[in-house]
């Protein structure tokens, strides 16, 4: 592996009132700026149920300096116990959506936690609407990762999802919009792994290749992040087999440059028997690499470091291409000191032409 040289340009370090920032996605403004919108939990818990906002933070220089964060969605006036795992995507009329995950406390009720999507629209830069998508789908838990959703060349929206079957354990499936993201219907299709597992197939992610295929991949307990295709345009998918990307149980991401290249951004070192991380805590999320293809995913370059402190785990990846050759990306990397991976959200910024155009090699990969 080679290290990238990279730049800490944001470092949202937890805090009394603030015990966690985290998972995001990037999207430009019509007047060029940058925005990162992120989940923004309030309160002493940092955990996945605790009470978050969505935060939206802008840079004007290529993603060098931020300015301060404001809300723009708040779990009360959603009538929601948490909002987080933002993606964000031009509406046909060129507006800025900002969607994520609301969860849904039943009180009282057997049904318990259950999950919907939300959005934000933005139309000058300054005003933010929020509003529930209709969602037509059993009640149930459905997770939804950051930077997932995508608008297919047909129109479409498709946001993946994983659905809680029993605890700890996830099906993989897809929500499709036809109406610009106003609503979400779920497709039929359950996927999971071919074989009893513990976990399932977890935390899909998709990308519309140059050919018309469709990519899912999954993360997984098994070594690999495994991935299927449809060869239909969302019909049907064929069977999850493990990819070429050797992973922890961790999520991966995969998005497109200007110029058609592909970029990969995940963990690379599975958990194995032996493997020794400087803290549990941090689920083998180390180090952080990105690859890219410039065949449309049909073979990758080597790995790059974009991160590799040992006392830090790193996940949950959300990528914004600058104007000047660079590229931003988000993740989580809360270190021993934060308490856990996700407490603590970081941007870093690199050039995309420091990232060569060679066949991958394992000489020297640790």
């Amino acid at each position: 592996m080679k290290q990238l040289n990279t730049k800490l340009v944001l470092d949202f370090v937890p805090k009394r009132g603030n015990p966690r920032n985290s998972e995001g996605a990037f999207i430009r403004d019509k007047d060029g700026t940058i925005l990162f919108a992120y989940s923004q939990y309030f309160g002493n818990d940092w955990h996945d149920h605790q009470p978050s906002n969505i935060a939206l933070i802008r840079s004007h220089d290529e993603g060098e300096t931020w300015s301060e964060p404001e809300i723009i969605a708040t779990a009360e006036e959603l009538n929601a116990s948490n909002l987080m795992s933002v993606s964000a995507i031009y509406q046909a009329d060129g507006k800025i959506g900002i969607y994520f995950l609301a969860k849904l406390f039943d009180d009282g009720k057997s049904e318990g936690l259950h999950s919907i999507l939300c959005r934000v629209i933005i139309s000058d830069g300054i005003h933010f609407a929020a509003e529930r998508c209709g969602f037509r789908a059993p009640k149930g838990y459905y997770i939804f990762n950051n930077d997932r959703l995508v608008r297919l060349s047909d129109g479409r929206l498709v946001y993946p999802a994983g659905y809680m079957d029993r605890p700890r354990h996830l099906l993989s499936t897809v929500f499709i919009s036809q109406d610009d993201g106003a609503s979400f219907y779920k497709h039929e299709m359950m996927l999971d792994l071919p074989f009893d597992n513990l976990l399932g197939l977890q935390e899909p992610g998709i990308l519309e290749h140059q050919d018309g295929r469709l990519r899912l991949w999954m993360r997984t307990n098994m070594g690999y992040q495994y991935e299927c295709y449809s060869y239909d345009h969302l019909k049907t998918f064929s069977v999850p087999i493990p990819s070429e990307f050797t992973s922890p149980c961790s999520p991966m991401e995969m998005e497109y440059g200007p110029d058609g290249t592909l970029y990969a951004i995940y963990n690379p070192i599975p958990t194995y028997n032996g493997r020794v991380c400087s803290h549990a805590s941090h689920h083998g999320r180390n180090p952080l690499i990105i690859r890219k293809s410039t065949d449309d995913g049909k073979t990758w370059g080597d790995c790059y470091i974009i991160e590799a402190d040992e006392d830090r785990g790193f996940c949950y990846p959300a990528m914004c291409f600058t104007n000047d050759g660079g590229l931003l990306v988000s993740y989580c990397r809360g270190g021993t000191e934060d308490g856990f991976c996700l407490t603590r959200l970081g941007i870093r910024k690199f050039f995309l032409k420091d990232i060569e155009n060679k066949n991958a090699t394992y000489e020297g990969i640790v």
